[in-house]
């Protein structure tokens, strides 16, 4: 497809130029400077060469699934997405230390692509790798989850203390119960808590496996980091 459009615009591009440099010579074969006209004619023809030739890809690199990693800033980008999925775009940017607007642009390659995912998490676009499956997207998710203090906080407390309700898990991290129930519902969704009624009438809780995976990677981050940086 992309083959086809780019003889198509070289096609339009011979094309306009044909016409273009018929009508300056039409218009120009009845007048003393004629001669003026033609030397116009060539010049165009000659620029319409260069800019098809261009068009063909002889001067023009379009990204591909094959050279889209040939870059060092997307292959870096790549690398940290792979260890550190569910990252942020200004998260990344910070990390590697180059700007947003240069990171999400690269990100945008790496997506069109199809090595990289982005969703929005929490009002936050987070991003991870298609290599790997629904598996790769879940722990994206619940990483992404985890970064907020709150819900680090309330995994951590049903790691230690599993079969916890609401109001207990409130009252132990001393928050309030509709921030609790909130976050409790995302971790709910993402798979990395799930509720038990079958003793109570309230939901008790327990930290998944997904739940726990999460935690104990997003904690060791900051040695991994640290690696990264000293590496």
């Amino acid at each position: 497809m992309r083959q086809f459009n780019r003889l198509m615009l070289v096609g339009a591009i011979i094309l306009f130029t044909f016409f273009l440099i018929f009508d300056i010579v039409a218009a120009q074969s009845f007048r003393p400077d004629s001669s003026v006209g033609i030397t116009i004619a060539a010049i165009i023809a000659i620029l319409s060469t260069i800019g098809a030739w261009f068009a063909i890809g002889g001067g023009v690199k379009y990204v591909t699934p094959e050279n889209v990693l040939d870059t060092e800033i997307r292959k870096n980008l790549y690398e940290y997405i792979n260890d550190y999925p569910g990252s942020h775009l200004r998260e990344i940017a910070r990390e590697l230390k180059i700007k947003p607007s240069n990171a999400s642009w690269h990100l945008r390659k790496l997506e069109q692509t199809n090595l990289i995912r982005s969703r929005d998490i929490g009002g936050k676009k987070v991003f991870y790798l298609v290599e790997g499956g629904i598996e790769t997207r879940k722990k994206a998710v619940a990483e992404s989850i985890l970064r907020n203090k709150n819900a680090r906080e309330i995994m951590q407390y049903l790691n230690n203390h599993p079969g916890k309700h609401l109001l207990e898990i409130a009252h132990a991290l001393e928050l309030n119960h509709h921030v609790v129930k909130w976050h409790i519902n995302k971790m709910d969704m993402a798979e990395l808590v799930e509720g038990d009624t079958s003793h109570s009438a309230y939901p008790v809780y327990y930290p998944t496996d997904i739940g726990s995976t999460a935690l104990e990677e997003l904690m060791e981050y900051p040695n991994r980091k640290q690696k990264r940086t000293a590496s």
